[in-house]
């Protein structure tokens, strides 16, 4: 990523900039939010876990699904015995696809075939995986189940379940977006959107995986289109930097003024080579040739242009949104204006050729879906279910599908008018739509900031989202990072190649702060409800509650074995045992306190945001409090590798640093910082207000990274296993960054 980049802070007629610098390798995980599930059991240390590669698939698309067994004890576990009776479906086989050793096999015929394991040995910590795959057709729709059972010499015996649902008109959410409107499909085979918030190009494959592409001249994109020339281009209607832009599927970007004051909207490929656009303010339809050459056509019939099209006559088709001027239309290549209005266009926005020779658009005058043939004859479909349509597409399926913003949902139209509707609660102010390269329809999300993906059926599965507002992340005992979903009420799992999972619990109530615990569990903080949580790797939830626990926030495990955490209500330490136990300490030292950390010294040490001191508190409870001019509301705390604590001043925009001692140092410079954890390279790494990530040598000195990926509603960071550190945002990402 280049320097200089610029993020704009608000939308259209504000032009409040942030500068940006990227001096770092940032690497922002955006995945798909489909959630593996995963059925476990455990005895005497051996332990059964069978886990679906998705909870949901296309007919056509592999079924997958992982057996792992593993030995906790200190000694090995001997033959070991595992029957799986694996799921039958029309058109479905099941083959084995990788294992850890040789002791398994899949035997039998469709439909009646089992995984069946002789495992002479598992050693103490080790464990035995195989994974099993099975094809699927057109005619597998359905769930299927499987229950795995394993036996060992005197180990009683294991079971564990998981399922995969196959059907049509499933939708997938793909978080990590930030107010997407436009979207396409490119040469290249993924879908290309626009970012009108954060004024980025975004990518996304059709496996989920989320690039950004930043560059000053974009600015608040909207519309988006495939050119002639293989390259996306897309427009700026950013106050002042309105412009046509074109990016190369290798992330080059070249922009074309089209003058202050205009307002390029929507755009499309022409039939000559050249690309067409929309002029809403300067109320003309605007052709931009492959080198950027640029013409405008103006008639008295253009009113607000919104949307364009290319028709199946070799014209540019687009809608007219004027005041008191709804109507379609028409521009041939030579400049001519055609127009059509009637009864059945109403405010019309989008617009898309149908595979019936004719144009349809969305009317958002009258929430009906509109259809022009080529010699402008006009009719009118309406249906309870579209609701402020927006965007429209041709579908693979000969329909036309469509985006109802006011209605959170998905419509589909035949073209003999047959209306059906999709909705989930996860969809959340559609706007753009497009036909995606693998079968199905792709459309932004608006409102919810995110990608949606949906089937061309109608069976409709939610399985998201798994990233809602995240606030703190720890690594778990299993590699994977964990973190808590503020709003999502629950906690939340990524893999480092970005998989999330997600597990929910009416006991977790607004959980804040998240650490691994001595048992191999993760305990977490639920403030909304005053009570400390506890989940399993294998998602398996117990909640503990005590009158002294008021609005907890940070946990940590103490040197003792149990875990301690902050009170922020009642401006108490407390600490819990893994067996639940909840003791509550209180003194002159404690004052509202936030974040919480292990010294080197074997105490606990925490922030005091009420009287802007350090605290500490020995595991017999004993409390000190250090206090320093420099010290204003602090945040996070975290020790470092000299040997000392280092904590984030919000206040005083800076980073400080205490000794065992009480030795209080203060370094300049950050910007509002919050959160601090010690990274791998031995600095320490801390949220920036000012929309970047810090670091801090342990001599002090400071660096700062930005760019696509951070935003300025950084929450939580954490060292990962990979090297690198982790941090989440309110705006529903995990991120990540080398060190």
């Amino acid at each position: 990523m280049a320097g200089g980049l610029e993020r704009r802070s608000t939308l259209r007629g504000r032009p409040f900039r942030v500068a940006l610098t990227a001096t770092a390798l940032l690497v922002a995980i955006a995945s798909p939010v489909f959630t593996p599930t995963a059925g476990d059991a455990k005895a005497s240390g051996l332990m059964l876990v069978v886990t679906a590669d998705s909870t949901q698939v296309s007919p056509g698309q592999a079924l997958g699904f992982d057996t792992r067994l593993s030995d906790s004890r200190s000694d090995a576990i001997n033959t070991i015995s595992l029957q799986q009776p694996l799921p039958a479906g029309s058109g479905v086989n099941w083959s084995l696809a990788s294992q850890s050793g040789t002791s398994c096999a899949v035997s039998g015929v469709p439909p009646s075939q089992t995984l069946t394991c002789s495992i002479g040995s598992i050693a103490a910590g080790q464990s035995y995986a195989v994974h099993v795959v099975g094809a699927t057709t057109s005619a597998s729709a359905g769930t299927y189940p499987t229950t795995a059972t394993a036996t060992a010499p005197k180990q009683p015996a294991l079971t564990a379940t998981a399922s995969i649902v196959v059907g049509t008109g499933l939708i997938t959410l793909y978080r990590g977006i930030s107010e997407p409107i436009g979207i396409a499909t490119g040469s290249d085979g993924a879908l290309w959107f626009t970012n009108v918030f954060t004024g980025w190009i975004g990518r996304i494959t059709t496996a989920g995986a989320v690039s950004t592409y930043a560059d000053p001249s974009i600015s608040e994109p909207e519309g988006i289109a495939t050119g002639p020339d293989g390259a996306v281009w897309f427009t700026n209607t950013g106050y002042g930097h309105e412009s046509i832009g074109r990016i190369t599927t290798t992330g080059v970007v070249t922009s074309y003024p089209t003058g202050f004051g205009s307002y390029p909207r929507a755009i499309a490929a022409g039939p000559q080579g050249t690309v067409w656009f929309t002029d809403y303010a300067g109320n003309s339809i605007g052709e931009i040739s492959r080198d950027g050459v640029m013409s405008s056509h103006v008639d008295p019939i253009i009113s607000r242009p919104f949307g364009i099209s290319r028709g199946p006559d070799g014209a540019l088709w687009f809608t007219n949104t004027g005041y008191g001027l709804s109507s379609i239309g028409r521009i041939s290549t030579k400049g001519k204006v055609t127009n059509y209005s009637g009864i059945g266009i109403a405010s019309p926005t989008a617009i898309t050729a149908g595979p019936d020779r004719a144009l349809w658009f969305t009317n958002t005058g009258n929430n009906s879906i509109g259809r022009i043939s080529t010699a402008g004859v006009v009719t009118n479909y309406r249906d309870p279910s579209i609701s402020t349509p927006q965007g429209i597409t041709t579908g693979p399926d000969g329909a036309l599908w469509f985006t109802n913003y006011a209605g959170n949902s998905i419509g589909r139209i035949t073209t003999a008018g047959v209306v059906t509707n999709y909705a989930k609660p996860f969809v959340s102010g559609p706007l753009g739509i497009s036909a995606g390269p693998d079968g199905a329809l792709w459309f932004t999300n608006y409102v919810g900031e995110s990608i949606g993906r949906i089937t061309t059926g109608g069976v409709l599965n939610n399985h998201g989202p798994g990233i809602s507002t995240p606030e703190e992340i720890a690594v778990g005992p299993d590699g994977a990072l964990w973190f808590t979903n503020w709003a999502g009420n629950s906690i939340g799992r990524i893999t480092a190649n970005g998989v999330v999972s997600n597990y929910a619990d009416p006991s977790i109530s607004e959980p804040e702060g998240i650490a691994a615990g001595p048992d191999g569990a993760l305990w977490f903080t639920n403030r909304g409800n005053n009570s400390i949580g506890r989940i399993t790797i294998a998602g398996a939830v117990s909640n503990y509650t005590d009158p002294s626990i008021a609005g907890p926030v940070g946990i940590t495990t103490g040197p003792d074995g149990a875990l301690w955490f902050t009170n922020f209500d009642d401006r108490s330490i407390g600490r819990i045992t893994t067996s639940g136990v909840v003791s509550h300490y209180t003194g002159t030292g404690i004052s509202n306190p936030l974040q919480i950390a292990t010294g080197p010294d074997g105490a606990l040490w925490f922030t005091n945001y009420g009287n802007n001191s350090i605290g500490r508190i020995t595991t017999s409870g004993v409390v000190s409090n250090y206090t320093d001019p420099s010290i204003s509301v602090p945040w996070g705390i975290a020790s470092g590798s000299d040997g000392a604590l280092w904590f984030a001043n919000f206040f005083g925009s800076s980073i400080g640093r205490i000794t065992t001692a009480g030795a209080v140092s203060k370094y300049c410079c950050a910007f509002f910082p919050s959160k601090i954890a010690a990274g791998p390279d031995g600095a320490l790494w801390y949220i920036d207000g000012g929309s970047s990530i810090g670091r801090i040598t342990t001599a002090g000195v400071v660096s700062g990274y930005s760019g696509p990926g951070i935003a300025n509603l950084s929450a939580g960071i954490a060292a990962g296993p990979d090297g690198t550190m982790w941090f989440t945002e309110a705006d529903n990402i995990i991120g990540r960054i080398t060190t």
